[in-house]
This record gives structure tokens, C-alpha cells and sequence, in this order.
């Protein structure tokens, strides 16, 4: 990381490293609700140190008729002429998430997310929030078009 734009990223250094998690899913409009299983990611850096790779491995997969997202992938970089914290999500069910955040704020990063599934394009909120040096949960929301739902939360600890 020898540039200003990749020096940015020291900030997210916290999601590098081997990652457990576990967490549930509510019922919307795509998915009934469900006990999320066991997902596993790793984060390093990658392309230069310009790009935070996660990879997203799903070790168990719901049997409530929940979403069969197998792997996931997300790329976080930063955009210096905005000021900003962008991330590309990518996951086998096809679905593509554009964020955007300004960074951490305390324990706390906060994005807005637009996900592509299908045809159509879908407001949602991230949080993640740092548990110590050895945690963190990830909690969702989404606008269908009726106001804010909460969607999703997971717990990971560091492996």
C-alpha cells in the first residue's frame, strides 16, 4: 500500500484474516425466514493492496427454503475524488450489490447499498459493527418500496 488511494484502506485492515459466522434471515418478499448457517470468509489484499478481497464460503446451507447462496465475493476499495469507501458484491444466486460508505465511525461502518437481483434495483442499508479485535456483525435492512425492513444479521469471530 504505497499510494494515497491504497493507504485509505489500512482502515479496513479489521476484515482481513479468517472469518466463522452464523446468523438468521427474516421473511420478505424474496425469502421466508431462516436460521442462517455457518459461513466462512476470508479478506485479504489484493491487486496491489488496491482492492480488499473477501470471499464468502457458505459451510452449511438452510433447509428452510431460506436463499442457497453457495459462495459470495465482495471487493472494497476507495474512491478518493469522493471521499469514499466502494464495494462491489457478487454472489451465486446472481445477485450484484453497489455500496458506498464513508468509513467508520467508532465501531460502526455504515453503507448504502443498491442490489441488482433480477431486474430489479433494491435500496439497503449494511452495519458493521466491531466486536474487540476478534468480532463483528453485519446487519441489513432494505427498502421494497413500503420504508425500511430489516432483512439479515450475522455474528462472525475471528478463526
Amino acid at each position: 500500500m504505497s499510494d494515497s488511494s491504497a493507504d485509505e484502506l489500512r482502515d479496513l485492515l479489521f476484515f482481513t484474516g479468517a472469518w466463522e459466522g452464523e446468523g438468521a434471515f427474516k421473511a420478505t418478499e424474496f425469502t421466508s425466514a431462516f436460521t442462517q448457517p455457518v459461513v466462512r470468509v476470508e479478506g485479504s489484499f489484493r491487486l496491489g493492496g488496491r482492492w480488499l478481497e473477501q470471499r464468502f464460503t457458505w459451510i452449511e446451507q438452510p433447509n428452510s427454503g431460506g436463499l442457497r447462496i453457495s459462495e459470495g465475493l465482495r471487493l472494497w476499495g476507495y474512491d478518493r475524488g469522493r471521499g469514499l469507501f466502494v464495494s462491489e458484491w457478487f454472489d451465486s444466486v446472481g445477485r450484484r450489490g453497489t455500496v458506498t460508505s464513508p468509513g467508520w465511525r467508532g465501531d460502526e461502518l455504515v453503507t448504502d447499498t443498491v442490489i441488482s437481483h433480477g431486474e430489479r434495483r433494491i435500496q439497503a442499508r449494511e452495519v458493521f459493527t466491531r466486536l474487540g479485535e476478534n468480532g463483528w456483525r453485519h446487519m441489513a435492512e432494505m427498502d421494497f418500496g413500503d420504508g425500511w425492513v430489516p432483512t439479515d444479521e450475522q455474528t462472525f469471530r475471528r478463526l
